[in-house]
């Protein structure tokens, strides 16, 4: 009974997947206290749910995290890692006494488009992203439109390039999802993978340069940094005036996986050290660590699991069929919830009816936490249902009796007999009429002859 009235609240509510989203990361977002950025998101890699999310969609600077997408464009659209590349004038003169981020790359020189990357993504160059823009684009410009060709791609709804380093431009933004997308694309590349989580790399002589060595900005990763996190494994950081401090983190610990964004981050001192912190890379770990502390896979679903129960017709064996899940769902939740916590929202189907298979998908189930669906799966039939020969013949009948063509063709029917009904009744009073005329003709015309008769009689016999 009670799961009956669950169905009866729940069946006409619907919520779509973004609400859910929603839901669940400003029910975890009560977790942290005084977040400093303008913007962040935790995504569970394994699972893709939202942990925290906060101003996701907002479109903001995003410094060297623009980066990102001009290394997938890279890696995706050159053959060979190797082949060495030219710097042009045009690739490094807009940088030059700007004093931003750079591998003092010089018009002529060579170097291999591999490290140019580690150039990129270790010391956020911005020389070595312009001459990767060029050699892969054919010009700055052109690569430009790839990137957002690629972020249209990926899904992102909220990004528009304006160069492939990240520099502050008029018209340029991005937002923390749609950095998620991008971050998340990139995790399917190993190269890009390993440059992203290398601390220490030496570019080697070029034909215009001594050896480079290069040492990553992303210092969540590097040991000894007041910064470092053990579970991180990367992955991007970056500062501007206008974007302040920005970051994308990948941390790993017992088979857990997580995306961590976090944009727009003051620039202040947070730990006495007297210099500006890297307050992104603390609210970036700051989210990784209570997700690995607080949120666990939760089996919330199994297939003997009896969900509920549904009304089946045309059988005489039974008048209701159970329901389990089609497959077994695990969730990320807290560690602390149990499945008295857990709210069922139900969609099956009507008028079930048998024969009805085992395994017969026969509806589905939402399983909500804390106002979000954490999960949902199909409800299959947990036995088969044979099919009553009798019933399903009075049902095959009642639906002819019932159904539109029948009572059209018998209203038809109906219609014809009444007229017939009426048309022979007409005939048949016509008829009388004529046969009562008839015997009043004849009994007249007897009344006349009989009266002729006998006055010929009575004629006859004066003359006697």
């Amino acid at each position: 009974m009670k799961k009956l009235i669950i169905f009866l609240l729940f069946s006409v509510f619907a919520v779509s997947s973004l609400l859910s989203v929603t839901a669940s990361a400003e029910y975890y977002n009560l977790k942290l206290e005084d977040m400093r950025s303008e913007a962040f998101l935790l995504v569970n890699l394994d699972t893709g749910t939202v942990v925290f999310s906060q101003n996701a969609d907002e479109r903001l600077k995003c410094a060297s995290l623009v980066k990102t997408a001009t290394a997938i464009l890279v890696v995706e659209n050159c053959e060979n890692l190797d082949a060495v590349v030219t710097v042009s004038e045009s690739a490094v003169s807009e940088f030059k006494d700007t004093n931003t981020a750079s591998i003092d790359l010089v018009p002529g020189e060579q170097m291999s488009v591999r490290n140019l990357m580690y150039g990129m993504i270790l010391e956020n160059a911005n020389d070595a992203a312009n001459v990767l823009a060029e050699y892969i684009g054919g010009s700055v410009e052109n690569f430009v439109k790839m990137m957002n060709e690629l972020a249209a791609k990926l899904g992102c709804k909220n990004t528009n390039f304006t160069n492939p380093h990240g520099l502050d431009e008029e018209g340029e933004y991005s937002s923390a999802y749609d950095m998620y997308l991008l971050t998340k694309h990139a995790l399917t590349n190993s190269v890009i993978e390993e440059m992203a989580d290398t601390v220490d790399y030496v570019i080697p002589q070029t034909n215009m340069s001594e050896a480079r060595e290069l040492n990553t900005k992303v210092d969540i990763i590097e040991s000894g940094s007041r910064y470092y996190y053990d579970y991180a494994r990367g992955f991007k950081t970056g500062s501007t005036d206008e974007s302040e401090r920005c970051a994308s983190v990948i941390a790993t610990k017992n088979a857990y996986s997580y995306i961590g964004i976090v944009l727009g981050c003051p620039n202040e001192c947070i730990d006495e050290c007297g210099y500006p912190d890297n307050t992104a890379l603390y609210e970036a770990r700051r989210m990784c660590r209570w997700a690995f502390n607080n949120l666990k896979m939760t089996n919330v679903a199994d297939t003997s699991d009896i969900i509920t129960d549904i009304p089946v017709a045309l059988s005489a064996q039974t008048d209701h069929v159970r329901l389990v899940p089609e497959k077994q769902i695990q969730a990320l939740l807290l560690s602390t919830v149990d499945e008295s916590s857990l709210d069922y929202v139900y969609d099956l189907d009507e008028d079930v009816m048998a024969p009805i298979e085992k395994g017969d998908v026969l509806g589905s189930v939402q399983i909500k936490y804390a106002d979000s669906v954490v999960a949902s799966v199909n409800l299959v039939a947990g036995d088969s249902v044979k099919r009553s020969g009798t019933l399903y013949i009075g049902y095959i009948l009642k639906k002819i009796f019932l159904s539109p063509v029948f009572l059209v063709i018998l209203a038809i029917v109906l219609i014809v007999l009444i007229v017939y009904i009426g048309s022979t009744y007409k005939k048949y009073k016509r008829q009388q009429r004529e046969t009562r005329r008839r015997l009043r003709e004849i009994k007249e015309k007897s009344h006349d002859e009989l009266t002729a008769s006998s006055a010929k009689r009575a004629d006859s016999e004066k003359r006697r």
